[in-house]
């Protein structure tokens, strides 16, 4: 079917054909960008209430779908993660009632386990924000320490090597910028 139709002056709803491509187009990125920020923390949700990963995987696919062609109910300037996570929990629910495991936990053990794993799902986006904070705050050489061993994979012998210092010198490093970073998130995540 030829694609005339996208480029004519208006459509049904009166709106210039072209700029309903254009906000089509932008509502997809916004819809992209927020999937992507959040997709391990709603992974996350759907996993802790589901018994097997592949029913977790199944159910976040289908979730994500569903999110999509919701998209257009979500409230911008709202919390995506809440509005996602809610529409999780119902096809988790879906899920449970259509595999036949509705009734493995009492209901009130269900609403614990489900503000359990939205409690932590949003703990989880609070942890990555303040340690990219802390990240930040690093010395350059510290910085660099890390990102050798953790983004670069590279062993600590062959740290060692290349910045001439002992094995023993390059653990000490890694454990006193660690410390420091765990003491940075916890001095941020208690308001200090």
């Amino acid at each position: 079917m030829p694609r005339r139709w996208l480029y004519r002056d208006s459509c049904a709803w009166g709106l210039p054909t072209r700029a309903l491509v254009d906000w089509m187009a932008e509502s997809q990125a916004e819809f992209v960008r927020l999937l992507t920020q959040h997709s391990s923390r709603i992974f996350g949700f759907v996993l802790a209430l589901c018994v097997h990963r592949a029913d977790a995987e199944d159910v976040f696919q289908n979730t994500s779908v569903i999110l999509w062609e919701k998209f257009d109910t979500y409230e911008h300037g709202t919390s995506f993660l809440a509005w996602a996570c809610k529409v999780a929990y119902f096809e988790v629910l879906y899920n449970r009632r259509k595999s036949g495991r509705m009734r493995t936990i009492s209901d009130q053990a269900w609403e614990a386990l489900v503000g359990d794993a939205m409690a932590a799902a949003q703990d989880a986006g609070d942890r990555k924000e303040s340690l990219a904070a802390c990240l930040e705050k690093l010395a350059a050489a510290d910085r660099q320490l890390l990102e050798q061993r953790y983004f670069g994979q590279l062993p600590v012998a062959e740290i060692a090597v290349s910045t001439r210092r002992s094995v023993h010198a390059i653990y000490r490093a890694l454990s006193r910028v660690h410390d420091s970073l765990l003491q940075c998130m916890q001095r941020m995540r208690s308001g200090a």
